[in-house]
């Protein structure tokens, strides 16, 4: 049975919230761009801000929703609640944008609203 585009995205959006700067490089777009309250971040910019910052070590995504806007690209959005040893919970709306290069599908554009 074939995965699910919705599935597969999620996945991969999750392992971005865990993961650290490998699978950043392996799964960015050329030309990606991250969008954050503080700072925007180029594609060769984004896996070496990782290196300082603890990463999440649990990330809940709820309220998914999916657009394709056509044959190898679409948006996700959902809730995210994030947590990291000791800290409290960071809790944002994100939006992530995918593109299939014809291999796999690499995060284009990635942009969260912290929530109070």
């Amino acid at each position: 049975m074939p995965t699910r585009l919705e599935d597969l995205l999620f996945a991969l959006e999750e392992r971005f919230w865990l993961e650290g700067a490998e699978y950043y490089r392996r799964h960015l777009a050329d030309d990606a761009l991250m969008v954050f309250a503080d700072s925007v971040l180029v594609s060769d910019q984004i896996p070496g801000t990782l290196k300082d910052d603890p990463r999440w070590t649990q990330v809940a995504l709820e309220e998914h929703r999916l657009i394709e806007l056509g044959h190898g690209a679409a948006v996700v959005t959902y809730k995210a609640t994030a947590r990291r040893d000791g800290a409290s919970p960071y809790v944002a709306r994100a939006s992530s944008a995918y593109v299939n290069d014809g291999r796999s599908w690499r995060l284009a554009f990635h942009q969260q609203t912290p929530l109070a």
